[in-house]
């Protein structure tokens, strides 16, 4: 699911649960990293639902672990480096 300006809470919500477990694969750390965007723009600093609760400092901490994952995941695909040596005798 793709979040869009029209977009409720509670997508952003499903969209974040449905990626939880994002690690090792781009696409849910996209996901998720979307999700946790639109809840830290749209909402105030704590979410409370019935059993779950989120903070504003959380959701950061976790968007840097997701960028820094994604960052990574990005920048060794299909990149491999050869280093010429000379042996001695």
């Amino acid at each position: 699911m793709s979040l869009t300006s029209s977009s409720s809470l509670a997508d952003a919500i499903s969209q974040y649960n449905d990626n939880i477990l994002w690690e090792g694969d781009t696409t849910k750390a996209q996901n998720a990293l979307a999700a946790i965007r639109f809840i830290l723009v749209n909402r105030p600093i704590r979410i409370s639902e019935e059993s779950q609760s989120m903070d504003y400092e959380s959701l950061k901490d976790q968007a840097k672990e997701i960028e820094t994952y994604l960052n990574i995941s990005n920048s060794t695909i299909e990149k491999t480096s050869f280093t010429r040596g000379r042996m001695l005798l």
